[in-house]
């Protein structure tokens, strides 16, 4: 079997094709791999994450048990402090290469509405609570505490 060589993936075609192998391993079926195989499976997942990390696509964790360190302990650790909510649903938006108009769309709700929470002349409300939380993976006990 030809394999990929484990490294930091840096585009969307090794990716891609990290991902089939991964596929490959997996059909196979976990009592069906040898240790190399296994070790070799774990290093991808690994490469995998992290380029899903850095590209926005993994939801923040919803439980702590997943997950010791969350997005916004990744930008307190950047930025110095902890973010507010805003600033978290900010974050997640630059990480998606997302605008306003963008998290609007969706979060299925008018621009202006979206633009005014942001900038603080409007409390976030349910339905946009609700959405960060389904749609870009907030953390909904980080939110309750937040509001």
């Amino acid at each position: 079997m030809k394999t990929v060589q484990i490294h930091k993936i840096k585009t969307s075609e090794e990716y891609e094709k990290v991902m089939i192998e991964i596929d490959k391993l997996m059909r196979k079926g976990e009592a069906n791999l040898t240790n190399e195989e296994q070790e070799h499976l774990e290093k991808l997942a690994v490469s995998a994450e992290d380029y899903e990390d850095l590209q926005g696509w993994t939801p923040i964790p919803r439980t702590p048990e997943f997950a010791k360190e969350t997005d916004r302990d990744k930008i307190a650790a950047v930025l110095g402090y902890e973010p507010d909510l805003l600033g978290l649903v900010e974050f997640k938006m630059y990480q998606l290469k997302m605008n306003q108009n963008g998290l609007a769309e969706k979060l299925n709700m008018p621009a202006s509405k979206i633009s005014q929470i942001l900038n603080k002349k409007r409390e976030p409300d349910v339905p946009f609570l609700k959405g960060i939380h389904e749609k870009l993976g907030i953390d909904g006990n980080y939110i309750l505490e937040a509001v």
